[in-house]
């Protein structure tokens, strides 16, 4: 079956109502455009994904700063990277 841009990004909008992840158009999202991380997101994930482990504000806020050090134009890179030196289980992946 061949898929459109459009019908392709219909399916994942679906896919995310379907497991009741929210979905916000992008220019709806309250940032600056050269704003690559949805920051008080990041640190809402962090700490529900991390509570039972004990992580501290201050380590989120580390991570944070680590991810801001890289250029947007290589975030993939930057998560991956952050994810080996802090050695945060699954970071970024949904389960």
């Amino acid at each position: 079956m061949k898929f459109t841009e459009a019908q392709l990004e219909q399916a994942f909008i679906d896919l995310l109502h379907e497991e009741e992840v929210p979905h916000v158009v992008g220019g709806e999202i309250l940032r600056a455009p050269e704003e690559v991380l949805i920051i008080e997101d990041l640190k809402a994930f962090l700490q529900k994904k991390y509570q039972s482990e004990g992580i501290t504000t201050s380590e989120i806020e580390s991570i944070i700063l680590h991810l801001e050090s890289y250029p947007a134009s290589d975030l993939y890179g930057a998560c991956y990277k952050t994810n080996s030196q802090f050695r945060v289980p699954n970071l970024g992946q949904i389960e």
